[in-house]
């Protein structure tokens, strides 16, 4: 690659044109970005938004004092890349926690509504028994004697 091309391979994905302001003698970047990305300007670079829609932003990055150059604007578009990037991160890893959360939360309520129907079915199936059982009570039962056994007969017959 060359100067320029890897000057600039940083931000390709999201550089649209370079403009010479002639006006005030400086380079102006006219950027693509996400809607939802975040950005803003500060003393030395300005941002202004030049086009939005339901897909993203369209945004001219521009010096405020003479001495920023076209190297200091490509930083400055990194800067924002690299922040917007790093939140991205943030919230996969967030979103993935509170999948893992809910998965979890999925299971205990799964096992506890299993909990539910077993004692709904088990306990007024244990309890209607025992209700029933103490509306009649079982006679007590007799003690058996033992069997007698028939000895034989020994002797004569006549």
């Amino acid at each position: 690659m060359k100067t320029i091309d890897l000057a600039l391979q940083s931000i390709t994905g999201y550089l649209i044109t370079i403009k010479r302001n002639t006006i005030d003698g400086w380079y102006e970047l006219e950027i693509g970005i996400p809607k939802n990305w975040v950005y803003d300007e500060n003393n030395e670079v300005k941002c202004d938004v030049l086009e939005q829609s339901e897909t993203g932003k369209l945004i001219n990055i521009s010096p405020k004092k003479s001495d920023i150059v076209i190297d200091d604007l490509i930083t400055f578009v990194e800067i924002i890349i690299e922040t917007n990037e790093r939140i991205a991160e943030k919230e996969k890893q967030f979103t993935d926690k509170m999948q893992e959360m809910k998965d979890q939360l999925e299971k205990e309520a799964k096992k506890y509504y299993q909990e539910l129907d077993e004692l709904r079915e088990n306990s007024f199936a244990t309890l209607s028994d025992n209700f029933v059982k103490g509306l009649r009570p079982e006679e007590p039962k007799k003690a058996r004697l033992p069997r007698k056994t028939n000895k034989p007969m020994t002797g004569t017959t006549s």
